[in-house]
């Protein structure tokens, strides 16, 4: 089961329907510039969801 909140390396997530969220884009926090911002699709009903995550040595 993928974990609900993921670190950098994460693809995927857990989504709340049950399913399993993948990674679909990873940018940058303009006001946050030690922290990026992954975006996920769950690849069963197409929610999405956004989490900010440090970046690597952080």
């Amino acid at each position: 089961m993928p974990p609900k909140i993921p670190t950098r390396t994460d693809a995927y997530v857990a989504c709340a329907c049950g399913g399993t969220m993948g990674i679909s884009t990873v940018e940058p926090v303009p006001d946050e510039p030690m922290i990026m911002r992954h975006t996920y699709v769950c690849l069963d009903c197409g929610k999405m969801a956004e989490f900010k995550v440090a970046k690597k040595g952080r």
